[in-house]
C-alpha cells in the first residue's frame, strides 16, 4: 500500500459512513472526545454550517448509530460506545488530519463510481450477429 492510500477499513467506513465533508468534520467533533455530550447549538458554533444542517447530520449519525441522543437538551448527542466503530472514526480522523485531500477523494470519488455504474446499466450492448 503505497503511503498516500487510505486502508480497506476506512475506506469501506467512508463509504458507509460518510456523505459529505461537513458530516465527516461534525463525526469527527464526537470522536475527539467521546465521552462529551454536545449541543445543536455547540456543534454549530464548531463547524459555522447552519442550525438545519447540523441537525440533519447529527439526527443521521444517530440512525446509523455512531451519535447516541440524549434526553438532556443541554447536551444532546454524544459518540457511540461502540469500540469498533469509535477506533474507525479516530483512525479516519487522523488520516484526515494528515491526508484531507485523500479522505475528500474517497468521500466524493464514490459518488462518481456510483453514478457511472448506474449509467453504465442503461448503455445499448451490441447483440451477437451469431444468434
Amino acid at each position: 500500500m503505497h503511503e498516500t492510500d487510505i486502508p480497506p477499513s476506512i475506506r469501506s467506513f467512508i463509504s458507509r459512513y460518510v456523505r459529505s465533508v461537513e458530516q465527516l468534520e461534525i463525526m469527527l467533533l464526537f470522536s475527539g472526545n467521546p465521552d462529551d455530550a454536545w449541543s445543536v447549538q455547540k456543534v454549530y458554533d464548531a463547524i459555522l454550517s447552519t442550525p438545519k444542517s447540523v441537525q440533519k447530520w447529527l439526527d443521521e449519525l444517530v440512525r446509523d448509530g455512531l451519535l447516541e441522543k440524549l434526553s438532556d437538551p443541554d447536551a444532546s448527542y454524544r459518540c457511540c460506545t461502540k469500540e469498533s466503530l469509535v477506533a474507525q472514526m479516530a483512525a479516519l480522523g487522523d488520516i484526515y488530519r494528515t491526508r484531507p485531500v485523500r479522505v475528500i477523494e474517497a468521500i466524493y470519488k464514490r459518488d462518481a463510481n456510483a453514478a457511472q455504474s448506474f449509467a453504465d446499466a442503461f448503455k445499448i450492448k451490441p447483440t451477437d450477429q451469431n444468434s
